[in-house]
């Protein structure tokens, strides 16, 4: 959590992207071919019949889903029967918050980028 904050003190809030914010390039940019868009699997009328919490409203949903049906089936001292089903819970919100960092650190990258593409312009327009 202090690497966040040491390197946004260190490389200044015009490079550190802020937590919840909307990136500024295009999302298509590097990728050639295009970019496999993230669709939720679940609709909110499914999440509401499952009256799943706010926290597991997210792309990780259809196995929050999974996990509630597998414990309504079993008893609560059988809860083991259901590790197969809160394993793929786990996998995904891991799968999810390595996507979510690596597109935080993409952004960051562009900026970086963006940054270098104006000094050596603005270099340029010096010399002339």
């Amino acid at each position: 959590m202090g690497n966040v904050y040491m390197r946004a003190f260190k490389e200044g809030p015009e490079i550190t992207p802020e937590p919840f914010s909307n990136p500024p390039f295009d999302p298509q940019l590097g990728f050639p071919n295009g970019r496999k868009p993230r669709v939720m699997t679940v609709s909110a009328a499914e999440m509401d019949a499952v009256q799943l919490q706010p926290g597991e409203r997210n792309y990780c949903a259809e196995y929050h889903i999974a996990v509630k049906v597998c414990h309504q089936k079993w008893p609560h001292f059988m809860g083991w029967k259901c590790h197969h089903e809160r394993h793929a819970v786990t996998g995904c919100l891991e799968e999810d918050y390595k996507l979510r960092m690596m597109e935080w650190e993409r952004e960051r990258r562009l900026r970086i980028r963006q940054k270098r593409m104006d000094a050596k312009k603005a270099a340029a327009e010096a010399e002339d």
